[in-house]
């Protein structure tokens, strides 16, 4: 898994990376609870990046990207937990 820094132990585990990348390591249906903060399309950018979502150029793109974070997100959930987000 291609992470800048993680915590794990026998309750938990927390990754430090780009969601796009760390998402797709996470076997499905083994996250008890998640909790994010999405980025809003052009209200605040985190990076210089192309992948940063908050540099899309418009709503439309930025919909189209955020998307695969949000099946992801679902794809990794279990059944009956919880997601907050801000």
């Amino acid at each position: 898994m291609n992470v800048k820094n993680q915590y794990v132990d026998d309750r938990m585990a927390l990754y430090h990376g780009d969601s796009c990348e760390v998402l797709t390591e996470i076997p499905s249906e083994s996250v008890h609870f998640e909790i994010y903060s999405p980025p809003f399309a052009s209200l605040y950018t985190y990076s210089n990046s192309e992948r940063d979502l908050g540099n899309c150029r418009t709503t439309t793109e930025f919909y189209q990207q955020f998307k695969f974070i949000v099946e992801e997100l679902y794809r990794v959930l279990m059944d009956g937990r919880l997601i907050s987000f801000h």
